[in-house]
C-alpha cells in the first residue's frame, strides 16, 4: 500500500515538474520571434510631410509609416488610410494593391549589393554601398513593380486621373443607350455612369447624417468621335462617415 502511495506521489510530482517547464519554454519562444521580429526594423518612421522615394518619381503622403530594416537593404512601406499602390503590371480590376510594398535598390552588377538611405527633408534612395556598378531604386509587392499612389479618399481627384477615366469607358462600354444610369465601382470606389441626368437627378440623393456635408458632383469623360452628348458620372463626395450616393 504504502509503495503504490509512492508511486503516485512520484507521477503526479513528475507530470506537475513537465508542467512547469513547458510553461518558460513557450514563453521563450513568443520573446524569441518579438525580438527577430523588431530586430528586422532598424529605423521606424512616421511622416509628418510628403516624401520623396528616390528615383521613382513616387511621393508619399503624410502619415506613411516607413521601417528601414537593419541591414539598411529595404524600406518597407505602410500607406496611410484613404491610399493605395498602383502597378501598370496588374490589370485595372486588381490594380489596387494593399498599403503595403518594398523599396529596395538593385545593383546592375551580379551578386553585388546595394543599400538604402534615409534623410530628413530629402526622402529615400539607393547608396552605392558595395555595388561596382550602378543602383537603381524600385518600389514593389510580391512581384509586382509599384508605379504610384493614388488617393482612394479624393475622389474628385480619382475620377479625374485619364487612366481611371478610360477604364470607366472599358467597363461600361456595353451598357445600352437606353439605360438611363448604372452604378459601378472601380478599385472599390462607387459611382453611376449616367446618360440621362433628368431621370437621375430626380432620384439621387448625397445625404449623410442628415448634414450638409455630402455633395453630389459630376465629372465628364472626354467626347468620343460618334458621340451625340458627353458621358458623365456622378459621386457623392464630402468630410463626414457614410458619404455615398443613393437612389430614391
Amino acid at each position: 500500500m504504502k509503495r503504490m502511495i509512492c508511486v503516485c506521489l512520484l507521477s503526479t510530482l513528475l507530470v506537475v515538474a513537465c508542467k512547469k517547464k513547458e510553461q518558460p519554454v513557450a514563453e521563450l519562444g513568443k520573446s524569441v520571434s518579438e525580438t527577430a521580429k523588431m530586430a528586422s526594423c532598424g529605423r521606424e518612421i512616421v511622416t509628418d510631410k510628403p516624401v520623396k522615394a528616390g528615383e521613382t518619381g513616387i511621393i508619399l503622403p503624410v502619415g506613411t509609416k516607413l521601417c528601414i530594416t537593419t541591414d539598411n537593404l529595404e524600406v518597407r512601406v505602410e500607406l496611410p488610410n484613404g491610399y493605395a499602390f498602383l502597378s501598370k503590371e496588374m490589370s485595372m480590376t486588381e490594380r489596387a494593391l494593399p498599403v503595403f510594398a518594398t523599396y529596395a535598390c538593385y545593383c546592375s552588377v551580379l551578386n553585388n549589393a546595394c543599400q538604402v538611405f534615409y534623410a530628413e527633408g530629402l526622402g529615400f534612395g539607393c547608396l552605392q554601398s558595395s555595388c561596382t556598378g550602378a543602383c537603381t531604386g524600385k518600389f514593389t509587392y510580391k512581384g509586382y513593380s509599384v508605379d504610384r499612389v493614388i488617393n482612394l479618399a479624393d475622389k474628385t481627384s480619382f475620377f479625374s486621373l485619364a487612366e481611371i477615366q478610360e477604364e470607366i469607358r472599358n467597363i461600361t462600354k456595353d451598357v445600352s443607350p437606353l439605360e438611363a444610369y448604372g452604378k459601378f465601382s472601380l478599385l472599390g470606389v462607387s459611382f453611376f455612369f449616367v446618360q440621362d441626368e433628368k431621370i437621375f437627378l430626380e432620384k439621387a440623393t448625397c445625404d449623410c447624417e442628415g448634414t450638409q456635408a455630402c455633395k453630389l458632383k459630376v465629372v465628364n469623360l472626354p467626347s468620343r468621335s460618334g458621340e451625340e452628348t458627353a458621358k458623365k458620372i456622378y459621386f457623392c463626395e464630402g468630410g463626414c462617415n457614410g458619404c455615398e450616393l443613393t437612389i430614391n
